[in-house]
């Protein structure tokens, strides 16, 4: 998926990868068949996006409660991206200011979700009942226990109605 890196980069749009392939720059590997990439675009402005694809399937944004989300699939390696339009919320602001470079193994250096902001999305995603997605922070957090800002990840879990998950996995044997 480095072309879909690639024609971000191109149109000035900020980005960073976050899920399984963002966790793996944290030591937490598990396998995935997409790559999860929240970008700084508005669901009116990704025909702009979608034209830089014309060999590739791209679907149209499809409109959630605070987000929207499309896909981008090569015709030649069938390859996923989903493409999540960032909501406005004050965290998905932060979230995007602290994103950082990481030398990811397949896809070379790329910007991914700072390790607090993806274990709160992780939170957010599992709404409390995807146990893969709970696993995987609670194994996030064992492994980078000493790495971690606990005050910022404490006050994001918060802002984003998590805390009570986020307490669940930090303390989970």
């Amino acid at each position: 998926m480095r072309e879909v890196f690639q024609a971000l980069e191109r149109l000035g749009i900020a980005w960073f990868v976050t899920g399984s392939e963002a966790a793996a720059c944290y030591g937490s590997m598990r396998q995935t068949f997409d790559v999860d990439i929240v970008v700084d675009l508005s669901a009116d402005r990704f025909p702009s996006l979608a034209a830089e694809f014309p060999d590739h399937a791209v679907s149209e944004p499809i409109r959630y409660e605070g987000f929207a989300m499309a896909s981008v699939i090569s015709s030649d390696t069938a390859a996923k991206a989903d493409l999540i339009m960032r909501d406005g919320s004050a965290w998905s602001g932060l979230a995007m200011e602290r994103r950082v470079r990481c030398a990811h193994a397949d896809y070379g250096e790329i910007w991914v979700s700072s390790l607090e902001d993806l274990i709160v999305a992780k939170l957010k995603w599992s709404e409390g009942t995807s146990e893969l997605q709970l696993r995987d922070c609670g194994q996030l957090i064992r492994i980078n226990k000493d790495e971690i800002d606990w005050l910022y990840l404490e006050h994001a879990a918060l802002s984003s109605g998590v805390q009570k998950l986020l307490l669940e996995v930090r303390d989970a044997p």
